[in-house]
């Protein structure tokens, strides 16, 4: 539904004047001027209103153009701008979008509403069967305005039941073709059926190997399968392999970046659905707790290097290297991690091959932490002249890069093991035992030579 007009006027300047005109109280000029703007800045500049500058404006907005700007809108201000509206508005509304951002609304919504919204819809029908589906399974991600062929139609048939039906072109790409049950029996281009005789039948015509995804499983499988095969779309069965859906790829494209962004706020403890504008209330409920635990595995930390102060008393300069041994570990470390969650997040590692990849950052520890312990030890040298103290800050050093290289490769796909997001505060976990054990391992090889450095 997106609008496909590639000139639009200067955002910024448009998106100012707007404002300016609604804090004015000028509700007709400032309608003028967003109609100016393409709907994508139109539902940005809408989102970042105040619910008193936003009351005015939306009931005047043509329902055909709020409509397309709901589709525009960002999952928090689409759900804040759902909510501003009476449910005999919104659910007329929804019916001029596409089935499945209707049924992400409906989802987005409290229940008591939801039910008034689908009562109020011509395209109820059409949306109910996407409800059941939890919104991280491919099930929540498909849409029902998908084209399907029975196998035993002539191309003349066909033919008639597209230009009866009028598809979207969007969902067009692909045309499925179903058994009697509507279970997915192949799939056939559009450009195929235009130039076949019109008595051939789809049997004849269509591919009978397609690739498609249950409705149960998780959209990041799907897409993981569109990227891989290179589609504009995939279908969705049910466990009986009926075509219950279709994906489109932009929808998959959402989906990329939402787990991407998921994992790297996982991996530092994160909200998913905090941004740089959520209410302090909202980051202070989800981040102090994992901050807390990151300062109770600091206390660890501090602890053990505690253990060792009459070491550190006696020679001081140890203290020096503590950050740069436990620290540069951490962030050895931190980059296995990322490797792997990535590597699990696209498919390409999978739990089987964790000894293949341990040993590859094994190894990779092993060359690193050479060259990083030599350049620390040097460094020692250069600062005390004794020719233990290198030798101890290079034995730390490699010792605590191998460790976080191999523990950092580990860590996620033990986690995906025991069916735990592997991005899920892994490079906290990992940052707090490369600490501990790189001052285990520099304190400790400090106190047995604690008379060669003195």
């Amino acid at each position: 539904m997106a609008d496909e007009r590639a000139e639009t006027p200067p955002a910024d300047a448009a998106r100012e004047e707007t404002l300016r005109l609604l804090e004015a109280g000028r509700t007709d000029q400032a309608l003028a001027q967003l109609a100016t703007l393409h709907p994508a800045d139109q539902a940005e500049l809408i989102g970042d209103l105040d619910a008193d500058l936003r009351a005015p404006l939306l009931p005047r907005i043509p329902q055909d153009a709020l409509a397309e700007i709901l589709e525009f809108l960002e999952e928090e201000p689409r759900r804040t701008v759902a909510a501003e509206l009476e449910p005999t508005v919104l659910g007329p509304l929804l019916d001029h979008v596409d089935r499945d951002v209707a049924a992400d609304i409906l989802h987005e919504i409290p229940p008591r509403i939801a039910q008034a919204v689908l009562a109020s819809m011509a395209t109820a029908a059409e949306v109910a069967p996407l409800l059941p589906h939890p919104d991280e399974s491919a099930g929540g991600r498909m849409t029902s305005d998908f084209v399907a062929l029975h196998r035993e139609w002539t191309v003349e048939q066909a033919l008639s039941h597209l230009r009866r039906t009028k598809p979207n072109v969007e969902q067009a790409f692909y045309l499925y073709v179903v058994d009697d049950q509507h279970r997915l029996e192949g799939v056939v281009s559009l450009r195929h059926l235009v130039v076949a005789t019109p008595e051939e039948r789809i049997s004849d015509l269509m591919t009978p190997e397609v690739v498609s995804v249950r409705a149960s499983e998780d959209q990041e499988e799907a897409a993981r399968r569109v990227q891989h095969y290179n589609f504009v779309a995939l279908p969705v069965v049910d466990d009986a392999r009926r075509l219950v859906g279709v994906i489109s790829v932009d929808d998959l494209m959402e989906v990329a970046e939402e787990e991407a962004t998921e994992d790297m706020y996982q991996m530092v403890g994160l909200a998913g659905e905090e941004t740089v504008f959520s209410p302090v209330s909202l980051a202070a409920r989800r981040r102090i707790p994992w901050l807390l635990v990151n300062l109770a595995t600091a206390f660890v930390a501090a602890l053990t290097v505690s253990a060792f102060e009459d070491t550190i008393a006696r020679v001081a300069v140890l203290a020096a290297f503590m950050p740069v041994v436990a620290g540069h570990g951490g962030n050895t470390g931190t980059q296995a991690i990322t490797l792997v969650v990535r590597g699990l997040a696209l498919g390409e590692v999978r739990p089987a091959d964790a000894w293949r990849v341990m040993w590859k950052e094994t190894r990779f520890g092993l060359i690193h932490g050479t060259i990083a312990g030599g350049l620390s030890g040097a460094l020692a040298y250069a600062l005390t002249g004794n020719l233990w103290l290198p030798m101890v800050v290079f034995c730390a050093m490699l010792g605590n890069v191998v460790l976080a290289a191999t523990v950092g490769s580990f860590l996620p796909l033990l986690m995906r093991r025991l069916g735990i997001d592997p991005a899920l505060a892994s490079a906290i976990w990992l940052t707090t035992f490369t600490d501990i054990m790189g001052f285990l391992m520099l304190l400790g090889l400090g106190a047995l030579l604690v008379e060669r450095l003195a």
